[in-house]
């Protein structure tokens, strides 16, 4: 049986991350790489590039909830449930970076 060009995608991808971070990554390759987590034996790179589209950006897809992800083709309950982890996660990190109170102009800035 001859190998897809798809054979060893995601672990390319994977090490391309771990090499150089998310730093020449496009919007849908980001998008791509968590939905391997959460949808682990499709194609996630048309779904990636579907929520860019329906969504505008990052940003829209991030902060989307969970009720609309899921009306995107692909995209299930683990995969919404992953990425709003990944935002909330996000927002408790920023918090504890800030403390527990923002009590000056530029801790409020910087958050």
């Amino acid at each position: 049986m001859a190998e897809s060009i798809h054979s060893g995608h995601r672990e390319r991808m994977r090490q391309r991350y771990l090499v150089n971070g998310v730093n020449g990554f496009q919007p849908h390759e980001v998008l791509e790489m968590l939905l391997f987590y959460a949808i682990p034996r499709k194609n996630t790179n048309e779904i990636a590039h579907a929520l860019l589209k329906h969504f505008g950006s990052l940003h829209g897809v991030l902060f989307a909830r969970p009720e609309e992800l899921r009306q995107i083709a692909g995209m299930g309950e683990n995969a919404a449930c992953l990425f709003l982890l990944a935002l909330d996660l996000c927002r408790r990190a920023r918090l504890e970076l800030a403390g527990s109170t923002l009590q000056t102009q530029e801790q409020a800035l910087d958050y």
